[in-house]
């Protein structure tokens, strides 16, 4: 009796079970239906956006050169006004300082 009484409950306890284990199961079979759906979606859109993502790449690589370009006719430019402006400029600048030099010692001898 015992053991009848047992499978009884055990055969109640399997029923509530499954009972309460089929909307669980429904809802992992509408998530794995809306993950296929997903996956789909991205198998199909993903060799455009693969296209896209080389256009880009390519379009950084064409605008890294022109801006290394730039950057190397701009340190040009300034090794142009360094050699061209800035020495003359400095030399002329030297040689009016020594000027001025000659010119504060000579009148400082005749004052005095």
């Amino acid at each position: 009796m015992i053991w009848e009484t047992a499978i009884v409950i055990f055969l109640l306890s399997l029923t509530v079970l499954v009972y309460l284990t089929i909307p669980l199961l429904l809802k992992f079979r509408e998530s794995l239906k809306k993950f296929n759906q997903t996956i789909d979606t991205v198998n199909n859109d993903l060799p455009d956006i693969m296209t896209n993502v080389n256009e880009i790449c390519d379009s950084l690589n064409n605008t890294v050169q022109k801006v290394e370009s730039t950057v190397d006719d701009v340190v040009e430019l300034e090794q142009i006004i360094t050699n061209e402006i800035k020495e003359p400029l400095k030399n002329i600048a030297q040689a009016i300082a020594m000027l001025l030099q000659l010119a504060n010692k000579l009148f400082d001898r005749k004052a005095k």
